[in-house]
């Protein structure tokens, strides 16, 4: 926002209004960051809990071939 704005949104609506408005925008702006930040950790929490459910999946279907070939 440029100078002359704020100097007519002082103006027209008065200080606390204005420094309100102020605020809210930055607030909402790092509250965008960090939901971001938020989405792009979900993401990879998904593709690590994938990847564990695979080695997971791959290992106890290697597991009874063990145990046969021990029984044997």
């Amino acid at each position: 926002m440029e100078l002359q704005t704020f100097v007519e949104l002082i103006g027209n609506v008065g200080f606390p209004i204005a420094l309100s408005l102020i605020l809210l925008q930055s607030i909402l702006v790092r509250f965008t960051k960090q939901m971001d930040a938020l989405e792009k950790r979900l993401a990879q929490l998904d593709k690590t809990i994938n990847l564990m459910v695979k080695t997971f999946h791959s290992n106890v279907d290697k597991t009874p071939m063990l145990q046969e070939k021990k029984e044997s």
